[in-house]
């Protein structure tokens, strides 16, 4: 009988040759069970320390191709490295691993790696270079590299005023200056791309031609300018918003993909201030620069750099708290537009504080005279300001001074408006002389008992001529400069102030046939929205009139012949004021006209806003006859309307090749200004012998590349030396060239 053993285990035949005898209690062990343990242990005797002296198995080598650059000109040098990993030697042989392409001269590769491109353009325009590891032929590396057939100048279009310079660069990955040799049709330029222009205003070519091979060139363009700057509101005191000096921006240079938002500056305030420009200041301590000056609601006057980017600001200066009145605007600083002088390196600027209530007493009007020769300026005279003082009528709570200020004949002139706090205020103008600052005149548009009157003109300036006369617009209120000459009030008007007089009494003036029935109808006839324009000789006849236009709310433009202005004939409602003055209806579907007109190249510019049931668009009317223009606009307008208010356009052309067809109007939609929230600025541009070809705005690029900040009422960009400047609530934009 077999044992229990046997049994758990069970027994092989006796037979079979596999079992195995273990004496007395023989115990049979399965035949697949000792196989089993056989083949273990076999495993086993291949594994632990007797395995630990055969060597690892390693990856295979691996070859990683680099270039010093990604493009090659033709004939120029790239120079190729090739990294090897896993093999005992790092020797590669080079080549050109051809391709399927139209044309094989792709130009050739030496032991070293450094590839030589073909002087002519390969079919495909890309290379393919590739190494092969010597020990290995089978492992390679490859790399490709695009091929050009011209050299790429950074800036290619640049705008500079003389005497400056300007730096040159080869835009080519891999290709420095050094390496190739420039030229220039006038001026000199270094062998560093250092361009120094000649005097002469102009455009002018740079080129570069590759040393290697001097087919292969690239050619940049420099407008060089004589732009004296833009030193007060709308460039000049005719307030003709024509700078006639832009060589660089033209429809054919200015669109979505060739312009746009260079970089942005923050400001501490509402820019209401048109931004002005200075070229080749010297900054003490700081060098030469072209400058832009922003003002801000909150008291302050910035300097910046006008071309660096990311921006530079060069100085700040504070002229003390703002007000809070409670008016039109959340507080109260620098309003109006300063103005420059650039004999005496002076910016004059007038600022409100203190007040927090309308309260006569107890806040401030003051002139300030800055002196740029210093950093930050010095306020002439030293302490607080010229303090403009309250006179009967004159409350500094009360009034705005909204209008730009005018440097005329070594004299200030400060114009002031209400700032929408209901109470008793007079429109005023004030005369300061600009070296002493002290007051030498002043006018008050209605004396008490008498109110209103106010010259806010839109932020637009008092005007002046080439005699001294000095011309402004005043706002709603009474007239009665015909029945009452010892105390007249002169709301709703066109006012001329001689220079024997001063401001003593009006020299001259217009006022439209219906303003008094207007007027005691309740109507706002709205002469004062808007800065008088005085336009040049050409507008006329050789022995015809000088002329000044004007809009009003009412929806007409006035053409006054400024020598005789008319005075006032009172009238009925729908009464002609011909032939006193050209009178010129807006289109029943236009609204008010709340902005400054601009006249160039025979024709006047206007964007009255829009209405209720009225639409604003950009329009012109083009002269008829010498000093009279169509009574209806011209065919093309602009796309869309510019809001409530309307805008008021600038013009930059080049005069000096007389080619109109540079000529672009540029303006600012505001519209977001009243939007709740507020939304951004517009910065739009026109082709000017074509208002419905807009090629440019600041809403037209992808992914708010050229956004601007929120939009402030009434302002005006500043077109200079090539780029755009536009003021909003919290920064200064700056627009340009794409490079």
């Amino acid at each position: 009988m077999p044992s229990s053993l046997d049994l758990h285990f069970g027994k092989c035949p006796r037979r079979d040759p596999f079992s195995v005898y273990r004496g007395r209690q023989s115990r049979v062990i399965p035949c697949t069970l000792l196989l089993v343990s056989l083949s273990f242990c076999l495993v086993c005797a291949s594994c632990g320390a007797a395995s630990s002296s055969d060597p690892p198995q390693l990856p295979g080598p691996t070859i990683r191709v680099q270039a010093s650059s990604q493009q090659a000109v033709l004939g120029g040098t790239v120079q190729f490295n090739a990294t090897v990993q896993n093999a005992s030697s790092t020797a590669v042989n080079w080549s050109i691993a051809q391709t399927s392409g139209t044309n094989q001269n792709e130009g050739t590769i030496d032991s070293s790696g450094l590839y030589t491109a073909p002087n002519s353009l390969p079919a495909p325009a890309t290379v393919t270079v590739m190494a092969v590891l010597q020990a290995s032929p089978s492992v390679s590396g490859t790399a490709s590299i695009a091929i050009e057939a011209s050299l790429t100048l950074s800036p290619a279009i640049a705008s500079i005023v003389t005497p400056q310079t300007l730096s040159l660069e080869v835009a080519n990955s891999g290709v420095t200056a050094s390496e190739v040799s420039w030229s220039a049709t006038e001026g000199t330029i270094s062998s560093t791309g250092l361009y120094s222009p000649p005097a002469e205003a102009g455009a002018y070519t740079i080129t570069a031609a590759l040393n290697a091979n001097p087919n292969v060139t690239g050619q940049a363009t420099v407008f060089v300018t004589d732009f004296p700057g833009t030193l007060t509101w709308r460039n000049d005191n005719s307030r003709s918003g024509v700078n006639s000096q832009e060589l660089a921006l033209a429809p054919a240079t200015v669109s979505p993909s060739t312009f746009g938002r260079l970089f942005s500056c923050p400001i501490d305030g509402y820019a209401y201030a048109q931004p002005l420009y200075m070229p080749n200041l010297p900054i003490p301590g700081m060098g030469t620069h072209n400058v832009v000056f922003v003002a801000t609601e909150n008291n302050s006057v910035y300097a910046f750099d006008a071309d660096t980017s990311p921006c530079l600001q060069l100085w700040q200066t504070s002229l003390g708290s703002s007000a809070i009145l409670g008016g039109t605007l959340p507080i109260e600083g620098i309003t109006g537009t300063p103005v420059i002088d650039r004999k005496t390196l002076t910016l004059y600027v007038v600022a409100a504080s203190g007040g927090t209530s309308p309260d006569p007493n107890n806040s401030a009007q003051q002139l300030f005279a800055l002196d740029l020769t210093m950093v930050p300026p010095a306020k002439q005279p030293p302490g607080a300001g010229a303090v403009i003082p309250p006179a009967s009528g004159f409350y500094p709570s009360l009034v705005l001074q909204r209008a730009a200020l005018l440097l005329n004949n070594g004299n200030i002139y400060i114009a002031f408006g209400s700032n929408g706090v209901p109470g008793d205020y007079s429109g005023w103008l004030f005369a300061y002389d600009a070296t002493t600052l002290q007051q030498i005149g002043s006018f008050d548009v209605t004396p008490l008992p008498n109110t209103m009157g106010g010259i806010w003109q839109s932020g637009g300036g008092p005007s002046a001529d080439s005699n001294g006369n000095v011309f402004v617009v005043t706002g709603k209120g009474p007239f009665n400069g015909v029945r009452t000459p010892e105390s007249p009030s002169y709301s709703d008007s066109f006012l001329r102030f001689g220079v024997a007089q001063g401001l003593s009494s009006v020299a001259d003036y217009f006022t439209p046939c219906d303003q008094v029935v207007l007027q005691n109808e309740g109507m706002d006839i709205g002469l004062g929205a808007g800065a008088p324009v005085l336009l040049p000789p050409s507008a006329g006849s050789a022995s015809g009139p000088d002329l000044l236009v004007g809009g009003s709310k009412s929806g007409s433009i006035f053409v006054v012949n400024r020598d005789d202005m008319g005075g006032y004939v009172p009238g009925l409602p729908g009464c002609v004021d011909s032939p006193r003055v050209q009178t010129i209806a807006m289109p029943a579907s236009a609204g008010p006209i709340m902005s400054t007109p601009l006249f160039w190249n025979n024709a006047l510019y206007l964007a009255p806003g829009n209405g209720t049931t009225m639409n604003g668009y950009l329009m012109s009317f083009p002269l008829s006859a010498p000093g009279i223009f169509a009574p209806t606009p011209s065919t093309t307008q602009s796309p869309e309307t510019l809001g409530p208010y309307g805008a008021t356009p600038v013009i930059s052309w080049n005069q000096a090749n007389n080619d109109t067809s540079t000529a672009i109007l540029w303006l600012i939609d505001s519209s977001g200004a009243l939007a709740t929230p507020n939304t951004a600025a517009i910065l739009r541009a026109y082709d000017a012998n074509n208002l419905s070809n807009e090629i440019y705005n600041s809403s037209m690029a992808a992914n708010s590349r050229d956004t601007a900040g929120l939009a402030v009422k009434f302002t005006v960009p500043t077109v200079a030396n090539g780029k755009v400047y536009v003021g909003t609530q919290k920064e200064l934009d700056v627009y340009g060239l794409l490079h």
